[in-house]
């Protein structure tokens, strides 16, 4: 995990150590960014370098966790033009091995998590990244606990 500089808190910008696994600022309670050092990225990397990657969220390592990926394949999905719009684009992330974009930051948590050693991970969620960390951990082997709100409507066929 060594390409992460730091943990920036939202709240009062503190820098906090990623040398173990948090999800809060220990000072303010902040959501914590995951900050990677972009100038020496700028001065060691170029883009032709991406085209001999595997088209995966992955190929992007630099700014990913320097951890082995627990990956699905997700990411790379198409770019398609808009039927109505001239110059907009959608991005078609149904593609993703559970169907939605959540699949890509799904691949990267659970990716931290066994990294640091976690054994059993839990979210909050109406659906899709409750597909997604249930995927992602069975692909681990780790632990997944969904909270899903009663108030979920069931699927029907």
């Amino acid at each position: 995990m060594s390409r992460i500089a730091y943990l920036e808190c939202t709240k009062c910008g503190a820098h906090i150590s990623p040398d173990q696994p948090q999800t809060i600022c220990p000072n303010e309670g902040g959501i914590l960014y995951v900050r990677y050092d972009l100038e020496t990225l700028k001065h060691h990397f170029n883009r032709a370098a991406l085209a001999a990657r595997p088209a995966t969220l992955w190929r992007y390592a630099e700014v990913l966790p320097d951890a082995p990926p627990v990956s699905l394949g997700e990411g790379f999905t198409a770019m398609l033009p808009s039927r109505e719009f001239p110059n907009v684009f959608i991005k078609d992330e149904g593609l993703n091995p559970t169907g939605s974009f959540k699949a890509r930051g799904m691949s990267v948590a659970v990716t931290m998590a066994k990294a640091y050693g976690l054994k059993k991970l839990a979210a909050p969620s109406a659906g899709n990244a409750a597909s997604a960390l249930a995927a992602y951990c069975a692909a681990a082997g780790l632990e997944a606990h969904i909270f899903m709100p009663m108030d979920v409507p069931w699927l029907t066929a």
